[in-house]
């Protein structure tokens, strides 16, 4: 029997934190004696909880059933990298409990090209979500490579960034590569599936999502970087799980300021006075990659500065660049609009015009894509990566 068959047999155990399966498969003699082995050998020999000794038993099919497990991975275009194969990334096979396998839709990062993670909140504030795209596409046109966990919120929107400035991504799931989760973000999955880059797990095909999965695969997004960057993160919030082990994997944190009264920046706040490097600018992400800075940024058509402007010195995000007279009216709206939501009775008070007034006013700059209405009667102003 093929020894690699054997190997993706243990691969689809990897189900949840159960500890370093390469150092367990070493001690049995490999895999195929693994796979022999009795229950008398599992717990007395190998030492392995009873916990354990069950559930491997119990997820030991027929050979049969696992050739052809194995072989249908090919018909559903994904590749099973083995922690014995070359191409198995380096970074995960100096972390504790290193994966026994992954299986990968597109690719996986390159080893020779910086990484950054980028993680924070779901529902996440106006300014997370600029944050997260200024920083997934400033950086994709540095040429580093963004990895995330594809969740909705500031994973996924440093993703599309990224993706948007022609850059590299990848995410690393918590269920198998064939599940598109979260449902909100099938179309960023079918991006990843589709060009060069890649979607990344180490549990096999047809694993649901389910909360238990998630912290072991924060261990693999921290893993796979260099740098982890966290955007917005409340005072128990998951993303603070990545941060630890991080921290355990020797990756360098940093984290986007925040304000002191905002729920979302506890966290991160928390994070700064422990000593976490503070992200100013992408120049100080560049920094601390130290010698892995890329040497290939991703080629943009730039444009021409005005004399006395400093792109540097502009505030992220700002619209001043978009060139466009506004009748003073409607100047004194945008004037007003801030990444902070306010009510169209706000916005009107602050114009000293009537609300109908603000509304059309509202409507024309949301149609000029300058003000994003982000629930009903509230707006902000609609900013950009620059």
């Amino acid at each position: 029997m093929n020894r690699r068959i054997y190997d993706y047999w243990v691969a689809t155990l990897q189900d949840g934190y159960m500890g370093n399966l390469v150092e367990l498969t070493e001690r049995a003699g490999g895999a195929e004696a693994l796979y022999e082995m009795s229950a008398y050998d599992l717990t007395e020999k190998l030492g392995i909880s009873v916990r354990l000794d069950r559930y491997i038993r119990e997820h030991r099919p027929g050979m049969g059933e696992i050739e052809k497990g194995y072989e249908s991975l090919a018909k559903k275009g994904i590749n099973y990298i083995d922690h014995t194969d070359d191409d198995f990334p380096q970074r995960l096979r100096e972390i504790p409990s290193p994966p026994y396998a992954l299986f990968v839709k597109g690719r996986l990062p390159d080893e020779d090209v910086p990484s950054v993670a980028i993680v924070g909140a779901r529902q996440c504030s106006e300014y997370g979500r600029l944050a997260a795209d200024y920083l997934g596409s400033r950086l994709a046109k540095e040429g580093v490579q963004v990895i995330s966990g594809m969740a909705v919120g500031i994973d996924g929107l440093a993703m599309e960034a990224a993706l948007s400035a022609g850059g590299s991504t990848f995410g690393v799931l918590g269920c198998g590569v064939d599940i598109p989760y979260p449902s909100k973000n099938r179309q960023l999955y079918e991006k990843l599936c589709a060009g060069s880059n890649g979607v990344i797990s180490e549990y096999a095909p047809g694993t649901c999502a389910e909360p238990r999965r998630f912290p072991p695969r924060n261990r693999l997004i921290s893993g796979l970087c260099d740098v982890l960057i966290v955007v917005e993160a409340r005072a128990k919030s998951g993303t603070l799980i990545t941060v630890d082990m991080a921290i355990d994997q020797g990756r360098e944190v940093m984290v986007v300021p925040g304000r002191l009264t905002d729920d979302l920046s506890t966290g991160c706040l928390r994070l700064l006075y422990q000593g976490a490097h503070p992200v100013i600018s992408i120049e100080s992400v560049m920094e601390h990659l130290g010698p892995k800075r890329a040497a290939e940024p991703v080629k943009i058509n730039k444009r021409k500065k005005t004399a006395g402007t400093s792109k540097s010195n502009r505030p992220i995000g700002s619209t001043c660049d978009k060139g466009v007279i506004l009748p003073e009216e409607m100047r004194k709206v945008f004037m007003l609009l801030t990444i902070d939501p306010q009510s169209t009775e706000q916005i009107a008070l602050g114009a000293a015009i009537s609300v109908s007034e603000a509304m059309i006013i509202l409507s024309r700059l949301e149609m000029m894509q300058m003000a994003r209405e982000i629930w009903p009667g509230y707006f902000v102003r609609h900013v950009t990566a620059s």
